[in-house]
C-alpha cells in the first residue's frame, strides 16, 4: 500500500530515529549515535514535509498513523503544514506575499544571524495562521489538529515524568533542533544577498543545493524542482532539477550546502554572481 518503494527510506528512519532514543535512554548518551540521531532528526523533518504534500500510502488510515508519529516524533503536528506551507508558502513562492520570506524581517540579506533568527521570526509570523486553522477545522467538526496537539502533549508528560533529564537530552533538544533546520532551510534557499532581479527569470526565487545530502534528507536541495510541483515525488526531483537547470540563475545552485553555509555566514564570502544569459540579451538589446 506504499505509494513510492522510495519512501521506505522515510519509514527506515520513523523506526530507527526511536531505536537511537530508546537505546541512549537506556545506556546513556553515546559520542557518536547522538550526532547521528540529530542528523536523522532533520531527515524526518523533511520526511514529514513530504507526507503532507504525497502521502506515503493509499489507505487513509495508514495515513493517519503515520501523521501521529511524526507528529510524536517531531515534536510538531503534521497539520502545520497546510496552512502555513503549502497554502501559504508554495503559493506565493517566497514573494512580498509569503509571510515566512526572509524579505519581511530586515530587507535581503544573507547573513549568520539572520539565518539563525528567521525560525523564530517565522514561527512569530504564522502563529496566528495555525490557530485560525485549528478554529476553523473544529468549527467544521473535525478534531484531527486537537488530536495530533493532544497526543504529542501527552508523549511530552509522560516522558518528562519518566526522567526530565532524559526527556530534555533526547527528545526535546533534538525536536527544537529539527524544527530549527527545517524552518531554517526556508532562509537558505529563499534569502539572496539583494532584492530579486527581474532580469534573472521566473525561476529566481529559490536557492538550489546539488550535494550529497540530498541523499539522506530526501532530495530537499532541489528546491526550484519542488516549488514547481509540490505533488512530485521526492525521488524525481533530481531529474525535474536537470530538465530546469539551464532557467536557474546559476548563483542560486551550490553543490554544497554545508560549503555555502560556511562561506556565506562564516567567512563571509557570496557566491559570485556571473551575468546570467537573461541578463546578457538584456545588455545586448539595449546595445
Amino acid at each position: 500500500m506504499l505509494r513510492h518503494r522510495a519512501d521506505l527510506q522515510s519509514l527506515l528512519y520513523m523506526l530507527l530515529y526511536p531505536a537511537l532514543i530508546a537505546w541512549q535512554w537506556r545506556w546513556g548518551i553515546h559520542w557518536l549515535l547522538y550526532p547521528l540521531m540529530l542528523y536523522i532528526g532533520v531527515g524526518l523533518a523533511v520526511a514529514q514535509h513530504n507526507h503532507t504534500h504525497l502521502f506515503f500510502w493509499r489507505s487513509r488510515a495508514l495515513n493517519r498513523l503515520t501523521d501521529l508519529w511524526l507528529s510524536v516524533l517531531q515534536g510538531s503536528p503534521t497539520f502545520v503544514f497546510y496552512p502555513t506551507h503549502i497554502a501559504e508558502h508554495h503559493r506565493y513562492n517566497g514573494g512580498p506575499l509569503d509571510l515566512t520570506s526572509p524579505s519581511h524581517f530586515g530587507g535581503h540579506h544573507t547573513h549568520l544571524k539572520g539565518y539563525l533568527l528567521h525560525p523564530f521570526q517565522a514561527l512569530n509570523a504564522i502563529k496566528l495562521l495555525i490557530a485560525s486553522y485549528v478554529k476553523r477545522r473544529w468549527a467544521q467538526g473535525d478534531r484531527w489538529p486537537v488530536i495530533e496537539l493532544a497526543v504529542i502533549a501527552l508523549s511530552w508528560l509522560i516522558l518528562l515524568n519518566l526522567d526530565p533529564r532524559r526527556c530534555l537530552l533526547l527528545i526535546l533538544l533534538p525536536q527544537l533542533h529539527s524544527a530549527h533546520w527545517l524552518l531554517g532551510a526556508n532562509y537558505l534557499q529563499h534569502a539572496h544577498p539583494s532584492a530579486p532581479d527581474e532580469a534573472l527569470g521566473e525561476r529566481a526565487y529559490t536557492r538550489n543545493f546539488t550535494g550529497w545530502m540530498n541523499y539522506f534528507w530526501f532530495n530537499i536541495g532541489y528546491h526550484s524542482a519542488h516549488h514547481e510541483n509540490g505533488k512530485l515525488h521526492w525521488s524525481e526531483l533530481p531529474k525535474r532539477h536537470a530538465e530546469l537547470r539551464d532557467d536557474i540563475p546559476p548563483q542560486l545552485i551550490e553543490p554544497s550546502m554545508a560549503g555555502y553555509m560556511i562561506r556565506t555566514y562564516l567567512l563571509r564570502r557570496p557566491s559570485a554572481e556571473p551575468p546570467h544569459k537573461h541578463k546578457a540579451e538584456r545588455s545586448s538589446a539595449e546595445g
